[in-house]
């Protein structure tokens, strides 16, 4: 540890002012003057007692032997016993949620001098703390980067911002051994290739947005400690060493450069412990017929998100992963009628497998009704987390508003189906069912409620959350119709309604009660619970409602 700033533990707190340190107004933080003055905080309650003093001698001589009695008897705050060390471990904590929240050098180190003001001491700390001086950028002053590439010593470095041709980023070149996390913006192709046939042998994760694609290997295809790899807008050389045994792989908005099928499989074959995939708008080329076959037996998250045509589908298919693993797949469905389900298959199978694996144990079919700009559908699988993992599949709907509503109901029915298609389940899926009834006809929700019921007849809990009024009222007429013998769902016995946008929900059930028993009695529910959760409620439906279901659970409702 560099030792010019750092304090002992027998000055600790002591009055000796910190000596040798840069300005602010030097290095051109903000609030230059007031932040980086660490001297005047500590001195001015002494200033003011100071000025303040009365001016005859002997009175000043009773008063200052009155301050040494006080001051010897005075015993030292809890915090002034702290040792160094670990009041150092504290403020390290400290700048763990700087660091998280941390957006700009400028703003890192503006925290960093807020931190100083509190009093000469914590700025002794501060500056011989090196890791708190190992985040860097070339966009930073010449004076205060020597500063703090001087008080890190040879602490591992966090790189970030945008790399130009300067005498700052010469400086950082120059200890390119010590980059640990670099996340850099370069559009400069004479940058790039610099930055490219340099070894980084520390180097642990690599951010590169790039704007024109490297025309050399990466790191001259060495890197033996990279683990964490995200790329975006441009594509690099992918044939290199350097990007193997990776844990976590992020490519975002490659729009040219980008690998085809088989490139990207080989890719995935030398990371084998791999546990985080994302591809996201990156335009991989489709291969006729993949020849790889990957298994990533550590993928805790699987995301594959507009790909193009087929190649979702392609990947999917070629790549292993545990039922644990939670995946999301985005397809957008452009030739409707001649390819839903062949793009669906593979997700439909994934679903399969899932729900065998969850065979005995409570999960979740979630259908979502959100609209985008062009309308989209998810759907997604969900169980416990030691039995199986989470699916996640959406897509747009390059369609007109007429002909939405039944691909949706096509593509809801087709995940039911391929859920009813195994063995009758002991524990069948919840049904989580949300915004029904927004962007689609009325009659289309009681279809898609009876499509449901058709693949999943023993389901025993539906959920509805932040449904349409009118949407809302049409299920609960096809849940409880005046004859409950034609009823959906029969074993049905909990119902939940989560951020209903208003009450009418609640008035109609109270009204079918006043219908079916016009001498004033009660007719109860046929359920064994009703969950209310968000929104609001008057306090004499509540007690309506209560009179309905034997079991009626309140949760974040404001009842008036």
């Amino acid at each position: 540890m560099d030792k010019t700033h750092s304090t002992t533990p027998t000055k600790y707190f002591s009055d000796q002012l910190v000596t040798g340190s840069l300005s602010a107004a030097a290095v051109g933080l903000p609030e230059a003057v007031t932040l980086w003055n660490s001297g005047e905080a500590c001195l001015a309650e002494h200033q003011v007692r100071s000025a303040d003093a009365p001016t005859d001698s002997s009175t000043a001589l009773v008063l200052d032997q009155a301050t040494t009695t006080d001051a010897q008897h005075q015993l030292p705050s809890s915090i002034e016993n702290i040792p160094v060390e670990v009041f150092q471990g504290i403020m390290w904590e400290v700048m763990q949620e700087v660091v998280q929240e941390w957006s700009s050098v400028k703003g890192y180190y503006a925290d960093i001098t807020r931190i100083r003001l509190v009093c000469r001491a914590w700025t002794g700390i501060l500056e011989g703390m090196p890791e708190v001086w190992a985040r860097l950028s070339p966009c930073m002053d010449e004076r205060f980067l020597d500063l703090a590439l001087s008080r890190s010593v040879h602490c591992p470095l966090v790189i970030k911002g945008r790399f130009l041709s300067s005498p700052a980023l010469d400086k950082l070149l120059l200890h390119i051994y010590r980059w640990k996390d670099l996340d850099i913006m370069v559009y400069e192709p004479d940058v790039l290739d610099r930055i490219a046939v340099l070894s980084v042998p520390l180097l642990e994760k690599l951010g590169l947005h790039l704007g024109c694609s490297p025309r050399a290997i990466l790191f001259n295809g060495s890197a033996p400690k990279l683990e964490i790899v995200h790329i975006s807008s441009y594509g690099i050389q992918w044939a290199t060493s350097a990007l193997s045994n990776l844990r976590e792989l992020v490519l975002l908005y490659i729009s040219e450069g980008a690998p085809d099928v088989d490139t990207f499989l080989e890719l995935l074959s030398h990371s084998p412990r791999l546990t985080r995939l994302q591809v996201w708008q990156t335009h991989l080329i489709r291969s006729p017929s993949p020849q790889t076959r990957v298994s990533l037996s550590h993928l805790e998250y699987l995301e594959l998100d507009d790909l193009g045509h087929g190649v979702v589908k392609q990947l999917v298919e070629s790549i292993d992963v545990p039922t644990s693993t939670r995946c999301l797949f985005g397809i957008a469905l452009n030739d409707l009628e001649t390819s839903l389900y062949e793009q669906l298959e593979p997700i439909g199978l994934r679903l399969s497998n899932l729900a065998n694996v969850s065979r005995g144990t409570r999960s979740t079919l979630t259908l979502n009704f959100q609209i985008g700009e062009l309308g989209d559908f998810k759907v997604s699988y969900e169980g416990d987390a030691d039995q199986h993992g989470k699916l996640t599949t959406y897509g747009e709907l390059t369609t007109d508003d007429e002909t939405r509503p039944q691909i949706r109901l096509k593509i809801f029915e087709y995940f039911a189906r391929r859920l009813g298609r195994t063995e009758p389940d002991p524990l069948p899926p919840i049904l989580h069912i949300i915004m029904l009834g927004y962007g689609d006809s009325d009659e289309s929700d009681s279809k898609i409620l009876g499509k449901l019921c058709m693949h999943l007849p023993n389901t025993d809990e539906i959920q509805f959350e932040d449904p349409s009024p009118l949407s809302m009222e049409n299920a609960l007429n096809a849940l409880f119709p005046s004859d409950l013998s034609s009823r959906l769902f029969p074993r049905l016995s909990t119902l939940t309604i989560r951020d209903a946008e208003d009450e009418t929900w609640a008035d109609w059930l109270l009204k079918r009660q006043e219908r079916q028993d016009k001498q004033g009695g009660v007719d109860p529910l046929p359920l064994t619970t009703l969950k209310i959760e968000g929104g609001s409620l008057s306090a004499e439906k509540v007690e309506g409602l209560r009179k309905l279901v034997p079991n009626v659970d309140l949760d974040g409702v404001e009842v008036a």
